[in-house]
């Protein structure tokens, strides 16, 4: 408990995740409230339909970049952590607890402060009341997506450390951030087949967000009809990819390798 505490103080005044996760995607949410929207038309759907679109794929975003900060503390602790489980009480099951409890609640503070300013930007530039219909439903949400950024983050980042050094988990860091921007964007611009948007995480979260805010079912298109999205099937899909990756994240922390930080130097 104590380091879950530990852990969460620690990521919620890490000043590059407030500039990067909150301050530059609050940017891009301007962005979108007052100069894509000028197309927008002025019947109240179409202005729900616009900012949920936005606000689920920015906290989409948002939360992949926890997993960029998760994959830097990983390249500075291999060597303590190896050391660690080796010779004190700390195991690799308690801390990983630690992570997912602390990415979970983080998680929560980024949607929430998102949340706030969507709500704020959008409301004002379409002179209406826009606030999420499930704030619930959003807030559980919140809660899965952080610990699924934190297992993927941690997952990718021990492969490169174990396998193949720390210049490499620098880059794959930032792997679940591509994923994010071109998933997400490409839900919103592109016809997804039902059977990917239901077996990527990614797109269960959009969607997850998309209905929590704006209380419409996200659909698909199936030739000249519309098929709905079922809330189950994509809750359960992020679910089990969530815990296939604390699982494999748990593995690899067992095997965890003791990585000089000099093997992070460029040149």
């Amino acid at each position: 408990m104590n380091l879950t505490r530990w852990y969460a103080k620690a990521m919620l005044t890490n000043g590059s995740l407030w500039f990067w996760a909150v301050a530059f995607m609050a940017m891009w949410l301007g962005i979108g409230a007052f100069l894509e929207s000028q197309g927008v038309g002025s019947a109240r759907s179409a202005a729900v339909a616009y900012t949920t679109s936005w606000y689920a794929v920015v906290v989409l975003i948002a939360l992949s970049l926890l997993a960029a900060v998760i994959a830097g503390s990983y390249a500075y602790g291999s060597s303590a952590l190896a050391y660690a489980f080796r010779y004190s009480r700390l195991t690799p099951a308690g801390y990983l607890g630690s992570l997912v409890g602390g990415s979970a609640l983080l998680g929560l503070v980024l949607n929430v402060v998102l949340l706030g300013a969507t709500a704020g930007m959008f409301g004002l530039r379409f002179a209406t009341t826009l606030v999420p219909v499930d704030p619930v439903a959003l807030l559980g949400v919140s809660l899965v997506g952080g610990a699924f950024f934190m297992a993927l983050s941690s997952t990718l980042t021990l492969l490169a450390i174990n396998h193949l050094g720390l210049r490499s988990a620098d880059f794959v860091g930032y792997v679940p951030l591509v994923l994010s921007f071109v998933l997400g964007n490409a839900q919103v611009y592109v016809a997804l087949p039902r059977w990917f948007l239901y077996g990527s995480p990614f797109n269960d979260l959009t969607s997850l967000l998309y209905q929590g805010y704006s209380g419409n079912t996200p659909t698909v298109q199936l030739g000249t009809a519309t098929v709905p999205l079922g809330w189950v099937p994509l809750l359960l899909g992020i679910l089990v990819w969530t815990g296939s990756l604390v699982g494999c994240t748990l593995v690899l922390l067992r095997r965890i390798r003791s990585r000089h930080l000099e093997e992070r130097r460029q040149i």
